[in-house]
């Protein structure tokens, strides 16, 4: 069984995370994949580095430790803001491991 964790991020304290953990946890449910855990930054823009992201850094260090198999994510906007934020971010975490 393939082990996941889920990162759900939104930029404003009025938005909730709701919505993305549901479907997440649906499509987890059907493929038979087994969550681990769910990391959830709450008003937390996007744009601010993996540091001022408590949620994703502590999801990138568990990532490092390999403590799952696969992240999942709504969007890949969740993850970083654009190409080069998500190409800084692997770098990071590579750089990590090795």
């Amino acid at each position: 069984m393939r082990t996941v964790a889920i990162y759900s991020r939104v930029s404003t304290d009025s938005q909730t995370t709701e919505n993305q953990e549901r479907e997440l946890r649906e499509i987890a449910t059907r493929m038979g994949w087994s969550i681990m855990k769910v990391y959830r930054d709450e008003g937390v823009s996007g744009a601010k580095p993996r540091s001022e992201r408590p949620a994703f850094n502590a999801l990138w260090k568990d990532a490092t430790r390999r403590r799952f198999d696969m992240v999942m994510a709504w969007s890949v906007d969740r993850l970083g803001r654009s190409l080069q934020d998500l190409a800084r971010i692997m770098r990071g975490r590579l750089a990590n491991v090795a």
